[in-house]
């Protein structure tokens, strides 16, 4: 029953601390946005080389779905 509960109490204690810590790192931030692009401009969403855009409901020679 120890091994139970010092597994139980270390997983509260970790889940805690990281609750704990995103409260304290959200409290004093600026609220600005942390980019995975850095300073380079965002991506364009359908940039797709030098081939043709792809279409959105495109399903071969079948009929296209229907929504519901």
């Amino acid at each position: 029953m120890s091994r139970k509960l010092t597994t139980l109490f270390l997983a509260m204690f970790v889940l805690v601390t990281a609750m704990g810590l995103k409260t304290v790192v959200t409290t004093h931030g600026d609220s600005s946005v942390l980019m995975a692009n850095g300073s380079a401009p965002a991506p364009k969403p359908w940039f797709n080389g030098s081939a043709p855009a792809p279409k959105p409901w495109k399903n071969g020679s079948a009929p296209a779905p229907k929504p519901w």
